[in-house]
């Protein structure tokens, strides 16, 4: 059976506008703490999450910590340390925003909906279940979701191959009948295309493509009933 494997953060999940909406709220309550264009701040803290979120994903630090330390980073410098109040209120401030924000990205339910008509679909994702589960019942996609695979039920995150494997083992597909849908080239495109799986990589911003010849290149999901033959019919 032909299935279509997508990525939640970024690819369905418009995780940007909810992170610079997260931002720009900390930005406003610590006012001239933490400087810079919402550009430039976002990429500081992008570096910051990286780092954090693998020690979540390792089980080493809670994903609420791991928040509170990002913002203990972000709100001190050479003359002030951040104290352990203002990084805790700076982590609320941020996940309230965040949360407030939730959307999905642009073309996705339309998207969706083009696809689950005429195969089934699973999402892989890397992070907690219960934070990916909530993300996809707020943003009204879990109506044409068939399987969901989170990184915390494998032990390991994508680009793991098990994480790819148990999808398809649940939608009772192989690699060869399956397309991987993500903005990761890391996690998604590498991932999918080690274990035989086409790719279509979604690069939203513009960001330099590693290797054309592993993945189909999109920049957007619409118009989706162009997006959505290209997937229907990679092979």
């Amino acid at each position: 059976m032909r299935v279509v494997l997508f990525d939640l953060d970024d690819t369905l999940f418009d995780h940007q506008h909810c992170s610079r909406a997260g931002l720009a709220a900390v930005q406003q309550t610590f006012a001239g703490r933490i400087r810079g264009s919402v550009e430039e701040v976002e990429a500081a803290y992008h570096e910051l999450l990286e780092v954090w979120h693998l020690k979540v994903l390792e089980g080493l630090i809670s994903i609420d910590e791991a928040r509170i330390e990002r913002f203990r980073v972000m709100l001190s410098s050479e003359q002030t340390m951040a104290t352990e109040d203002e990084a805790r209120t700076a982590a609320r401030c941020y996940r309230a925003a965040f949360d407030a924000a939730y959307q999905p990205v642009p073309g996705a339910i339309e998207l969706l909906k083009r696809v689950k008509a005429a195969c089934p679909i699973g999402i892989v994702t890397n992070h907690f279940l219960a934070e990916q589960i909530k993300k996809i019942a707020a943003i009204g996609v879990e109506p044409f979701v068939d399987e969901l695979v989170v990184s915390e039920e494998v032990g390991a995150p994508k680009p793991d191959p098990r994480v790819f494997e148990l999808a398809l083992s649940r939608l009772g597909s192989t690699p060869d009948q399956a397309v991987m849908i993500g903005d990761s080239w890391s996690s998604d495109i590498v991932g999918a295309t080690a274990l035989g799986i086409p790719a279509i990589w979604l690069n939203r911003y513009e960001r330099s493509c590693p290797d054309a010849s592993l993945a189909t290149e999109i920049n957007s999901l619409e118009p989706v009933d162009e997006i959505a033959d290209l997937i229907l019919s990679t092979r």
